[in-house]
């Protein structure tokens, strides 16, 4: 896996993103990437399979009518992600079944 700017090669796949990717995480069988620039936009957290095909964005798993940016995520372990939220909510999802476990309200 190759990251550059907004472009992302994974394989023999080159994949051209709207935004500048910010952090980029590995699990075996998945990359989940985070993306933003100057400002944070909505629905910043993609995953691709290892083939570089898009599996989901993170509004599809929370299911947020009006979704905010985010600006951090964590690799908690071999098939959870935690994602921070820019209003200080923190996501924990399971990558693999791509459910969300535990939502934290930080303020």
């Amino acid at each position: 896996m190759i990251v550059n700017g907004k472009s992302l090669k994974i394989n023999e796949t080159e994949i051209e993103l709207e935004y500048t990717i910010q952090k980029c995480i590995e699990y075996d069988n998945q990359i989940v990437i985070l993306m933003y620039d100057e400002a944070i936009i909505p629905n910043n957290v993609l995953c691709f399979d290892n083939q570089g095909k898009e599996l989901w964005k993170i509004n599809d798993i929370l299911n947020i009518p009006r979704p905010t940016g985010n600006v951090d995520v964590i690799k908690e372990s071999d098939n959870i992600l935690t994602v921070h939220s820019v209003l200080g909510m923190v996501f924990k999802i399971d990558i693999e079944k791509k459910v969300l476990i535990e939502k934290i309200y930080l303020r």
